[in-house]
């Protein structure tokens, strides 16, 4: 008989630098996307599940706060400074609006599963003690 022995826990900085290079936070196996905007339900390595019911919300969120705060406040700031004239802006707006949120998707699913995860390190299955791959309901 051979001894089970339970898998190294991952540590939030753990979490978060896999966040940071498109990880799985459970294994550090890739983020597997489809083609288009699809994403794997479940970790190919390891068989954590990314995908629950609302957890899109989360990316969402991240994504729409890029582009808001990030980038089109930036917009904002150089038309009030005068660096931009308006009609430039209303064009340059309109294209990061549109553009950038397609391009970050990726990103901001990986940003919101290193944000969660690392601040409740718990739910990852391999900090539950067990070969899981189903997250705690």
């Amino acid at each position: 008989m051979a001894l089970e022995t339970k898998p190294e826990p991952v540590t939030t900085p753990q979490v978060l630098s896999r966040g940071l290079r498109r990880r799985c936070p459970n294994c550090g196996g890739p983020l597997v996307f489809g083609r288009g905007m699809r994403i794997a339900e479940n970790c190919p390595q390891c068989g954590m599940r990314w995908w629950r019911d609302g957890f899109y919300l989360g990316a969402l969120v991240v994504n729409y706060s890029a582009t808001v705060f990030g980038l089109l406040l930036l917009v904002v700031l150089a038309t009030l400074h005068g660096w931009i004239a308006p009609p430039v802006a209303i064009v340059l707006s309109l294209g990061i609006a549109v553009v950038f949120p397609w391009v970050f998707y990726k990103w901001s699913w990986s940003f919101w599963l290193a944000s969660y995860y690392g601040v409740l390190p718990g739910e990852l299955p391999a900090n539950l003690g067990h070969n899981e791959p189903e997250l705690r309901e």
